[in-house]
């Protein structure tokens, strides 16, 4: 499954599919798994810790108390998820230096949500603009408070200049970028301070007449500058830097017309200049024709749609987490099956290349289907169903 043009067309038949062919579904392949997540019974659990039997006494991690309000949902131990808001389709997140996040929906509008009491539930809900048909990012400039949204085959720049919450002025930053089978998806700006974003093929798998498409692009907003970054990839969804190296990575999904079993879907460390193989090149890229190609860090089932990422800095969730990327799998319209829900993969650099370990943080029941992720100011883990119009929040104990 791709995020792309056709995606008004594919809902309807997403959430009939969803309704009437999820079956319980396999574990991922070619993904490093650990022992089953040990799945939530009830809607609040206490881990009690047990006495040892030594002499002097040890040391045990309390696991807190954790509240499940998603029915079927596994987590780790230790970990809540509630119901944040309803919003219909969301496609991208963004927080603002107030702690106010906005959402594109695929019904055109840019929200703006604010949890003013930080009970982990929004409590305002405004439209903050219409009229962005398709958008699928969103990014606010941190030393500006613009907002940045991404919605086909262009970038408008929106301005709250009377702090009302709803935009007042908007400025077109680029327009007529390549759309078909994908389109332009969500962006971010980087500790240099351009603004990159990822850019979707026109087609399954064919040669690009324009070199923009299939790639991501950076833009350097106060000069209007813009160039190729990289190449070779064909629905890069989603783009984080790592808060601890700079460093960029990016989701991309596989062409369609290889069998079920391949392509699997990715996660790339992303360099100036690399070519990551798209269309000729995948899984390990050994083919002929690909030695200079740049393999994923890590890989997901096939067909899965590998969309939003994130990678965790904050101080809520257990120190292991620190420096892990976060990745939702919406699900596929294309294959049965498919396991929906969040990945979590360990980065390990290494002489200046990344791998990773890909495994399970949380399953989500049949008829989930995660679309946009993002950590919010909180350290808590937002993320938008985007068939059932649901955001969630995700922390570590009871919110």
């Amino acid at each position: 499954m791709h995020l792309n043009l056709v995606l008004f067309r594919r809902s309807i038949i997403l959430f009939v599919i969803t309704i009437a062919a999820c079956q319980p579904v396999p574990t991922l392949t070619r993904v490093a798994t650990p022992s089953p997540i040990p799945t939530l019974a009830s809607s609040i659990v206490t881990v009690i810790p047990q006495a040892t039997s030594t002499d002097m006494p040890t040391a045990i991690p309390t696991v807190p108390s954790a509240i499940v309000e998603l029915e079927g949902a596994e987590l780790p131990q230790g970990f809540s998820i509630i119901k944040f808001a309803d919003i219909y389709r969301p496609t991208a997140f963004a927080f603002d230096a107030l702690g106010r996040l906005y959402i594109t929906s695929t019904d055109s509008n840019v929200y703006l949500l604010s949890d003013s009491n930080a009970d982990g539930r929004a409590d305002s809900q405004t439209t903050f603009a219409a009229g962005y048909y398709l958008p699928l990012g969103i990014t606010v400039r941190a030393s500006t408070g613009e907002v940045y949204v991404s919605h086909q085959g262009g970038i408008t720049v929106l301005n709250d200049t009377d702090s009302d919450g709803k935009a007042d002025t908007n400025r077109t930053l680029i327009e007529n970028l390549p759309t078909d089978l994908h389109q332009n998806d969500n962006l971010k700006f980087g500790p240099d301070g351009w603004l990159y974003m990822g850019l979707g093929s026109t087609c399954d798998a064919c040669s690009e007449t324009n070199p923009k498409s299939a790639s991501i692009l950076r833009f350097n907003v106060d000069t209007g500058v813009s160039e190729i970054y990289a190449t070779g990839l064909r629905n890069p969804y989603d783009l984080a830097f790592s808060p601890s190296t700079g460093d960029l990575f990016s989701t991309d999904n596989g062409r369609d017309d290889l069998g079920m079993d391949t392509p699997f879907e990715e996660l790339n460390h992303i360099v100036q200049g690399g070519n990551y193989g798209w269309p000729n090149c995948w899984n390990a890229q050994d083919q002929p024709g690909c030695e200079n190609t740049i393999p994923a860090v890590a890989f997901f089932e096939s067909h899965s749609s590998a969309d939003g990422l994130d990678i965790y800095n904050g101080d809520r969730f257990p120190a292991e987490y620190r420096n892990n990327a976060f990745v939702s799998i919406f699900g596929s319209w294309l294959k049965p099956n498919v396991q929906t829900g969040i990945q979590r993969v360990i980065l390990t650099a290494e002489n200046g290349k990344y791998s990773g370990a890909a495994s399970w943080f949380v399953r989500f029941p049949a008829g989930v289907m995660p679309l946009p992720l993002l950590f919010g100011p909180d350290s808590a883990l937002y993320v938008g169903d985007y068939i059932n119009d649901s955001i969630y929040r995700i922390s570590y104990g009871i919110p």
